[in-house]
């Protein structure tokens, strides 16, 4: 078969993610590799490359036969893969910053500037992206625990940090080029905040613009369902610095509750001098760290207390004292997760029921004193390397709701040891319409563990209890999430925001596309299924 210049076949019949968590089986013949086309000039290449996004939508239609494009291959679940053909998109790191010719005049009669828009083409890495922002004096504005993903599978997931006053990565997010059937690709952005002018899109080669809030916040999250996404415009800033304040033990007491519960800073001055004061700096990332096995929910034992971190931004300098080298055996970054995985070290094929002891022992060396230390964002969570079988599952809820979901967990915990640890961080709400951090500021509890049955009975017990209780929770899409179905998933989002998305869908994609890019989860959610429609309004 003769293939397009930019098009390389990858007959692959397995496929393991970077987790080594799961083994997807495909099909090898409809398994591709693209590079950057060899033509003369950089828009001949990027339009070469969605002809050749719509030839694969064009192939996978013929064959009968379902694709996804592949990342970085950082997620837990199946949520981005399929049983058809998986399409490497790494090569494709095209990027470059906007000139003030391809914003609308809107965008900068509004205070904004060009110099702060920057797009790239899928396959560029978190990582990739902060080296080319850094040398220009710019930052990404959010960012996940770890650096190593695609910016496009970043954000189909809804990867997320703790920028409590920001958001996840998707809020970083304000143009989407999607090529959406074997004859089809649009421009897309949000009606409420245009930004890119015509030249901008002409460049592209788009002549189908959308400006559409609720098509746009649906593609933000939608797990590489709504064709390929070749291109995505990032809104970035000036470079700054997150200035660490962490302690190792901190009671769990009314100050920590108010944190987790009000973002209220004031009562942790006792452990954790902040700088509340000082204008220049502000306070944009938090995360807590609980060892279930050496809690004390009185708080009345300080050595059972919590590991508490605060990032402060503050702008860039050149003389801050930098964080230092990780402790052997670790990673900094998924400070939780780079635990598990040295737990796993130590345990060989010994029995996960050694997880608990093991985390004791290995704990305290977990956390550098990186109090008083700083770091660019591409310093701060710079995690990109992975080994071990760990597991790694996240439910959202509400702050609010923390203390009482970490007493449910504390008691699980005496009854069904969990073969891990806990993380919290904090998230400002997304609009994305299947963002999982759906609310108003959204607590992200993490369980790293060591993949294996006990991890996944307690993971179960939980999900169970918080309905039982009827807390709202979400699931992270990227994450372990074997129990989400379509009743659960309606219940999490609404039946409004679901049928929203669906409806977004089916906007873009026509029939015979939609098929190319569903999978096996997709259909276990019902994400695969047609919009239910609205009600007749009553005469």
């Amino acid at each position: 078969m003769s293939l397009p210049n930019g098009i390389e076949a990858r007959p692959m019949a397995e496929w393991t993610n970077r987790h080594e968590n799961f083994t997807q089986r495909l099909t090898p013949s409809a398994c591709f590799k693209l590079r950057i086309p060899s033509l003369p000039t950089s828009q001949e290449q990027y339009r070469q490359t969605t002809s050749n996004f719509q030839w694969l939508i064009r192939y996978g239609i013929e064959h009968n036969v379902r694709l996804r494009a592949l990342g970085k291959g950082w997620s837990f679940s199946e949520v981005a893969v399929t049983d058809g053909g998986l399409v490497d998109t790494m090569a494709l790191r095209q990027s470059f910053a906007l000139k003030p010719t391809m914003v609308t005049p809107a965008y900068q009669t509004a205070g904004r500037t060009a110099d702060n828009l920057f797009f790239t083409e899928c396959g560029m890495s978190i990582v990739g992206l902060e080296q080319q922002l850094e040398p220009r004096g710019k930052s990404i504005r959010a960012s996940g625990a770890s650096n190593g993903q695609s910016i496009a599978g970043a954000l189909s997931t809804g990867t997320h940090g703790g920028a409590f006053r920001f958001g996840a990565l998707p809020e970083t997010v304000v143009g989407l080029h999607l090529v959406t059937g074997p004859d089809r690709h649009v421009w897309l952005e949000r009606a409420s905040y245009p930004v890119a002018s015509a030249k901008f899109t002409d460049w592209l080669g788009v002549t189908e613009v959308l400006h559409e809030d609720d098509l746009f916040n649906a593609a933000l999250v939608s797990f590489g369902s709504f064709g390929f996404i070749h291109g995505v415009l990032l809104e970035v800033e000036p470079l700054f610095l997150l200035e660490d304040f962490s302690a190792y033990r901190v009671p769990y007491r009314e100050g920590v509750k108010q944190l987790m519960t009000h973002l209220d800073l004031t009562g942790l001055q006792q452990w954790l001098p902040l700088p509340l004061q000082d204008p220049t700096r502000q306070a944009y990332h938090l995360t807590i760290i609980i060892n279930p096995h050496q809690f004390d929910p009185t708080g009345a034992d300080p050595e059972r207390g919590v590991y508490v971190q605060l990032l402060f931004k503050t702008p860039y300098r050149t003389d801050y004292p930098r964080r230092p080298a990780p402790a052997p055996g670790f990673t900094y970054g998924d400070s939780t997760l780079g635990l598990i995985e040295t737990v796993l070290d130590h345990l060989g094929s010994l029995s996960t029921t050694l997880v608990p002891a093991l985390v004791n022992r290995l704990y305290p060396l977990a956390f550098e004193k990186t109090n008083g230390t700083a770091g660019t964002i591409s310093e701060t969570f710079d995690n990109t390397n992975i080994r071990g079988k760990a597991a790694s599952a996240a439910i959202g809820i509400d702050n609010h709701d923390v203390p009482r979901v970490l007493t449910e967990i504390h008691l699980l915990n005496k009854q069904l040891p969990f073969p891990g640890i806990l993380g919290l961080r904090f998230v400002k709400g997304t609009r994305a319409t299947l963002g999982f951090t759906r609310f108003p500021v959204t607590a992200v509890l993490e369980f790293d563990g060591a993949e294996g049955r006990d991890t996944r009975r307690f993971l179960e017990q939980i999900w169970v209890r918080l309905e039982t209780l009827n807390i709202a929770y979400t699931l992270h899409w990227g994450k372990i999430n074997f129990n989400l179905t379509e009743t659960r998933l309606r219940r999490m989002y609404g039946e409004a925001a679901v049928n929203s998305w669906l409806h977004s869908r089916h906007h873009l994609l026509d029939a015979p596309t939609r098929r190319v890019f569903a999978n096996a989860f997709m259909e276990r959610c019902g994400l695969d299924k047609e919009p239910v429609p609205s009600p007749s309004p009553v005469a």
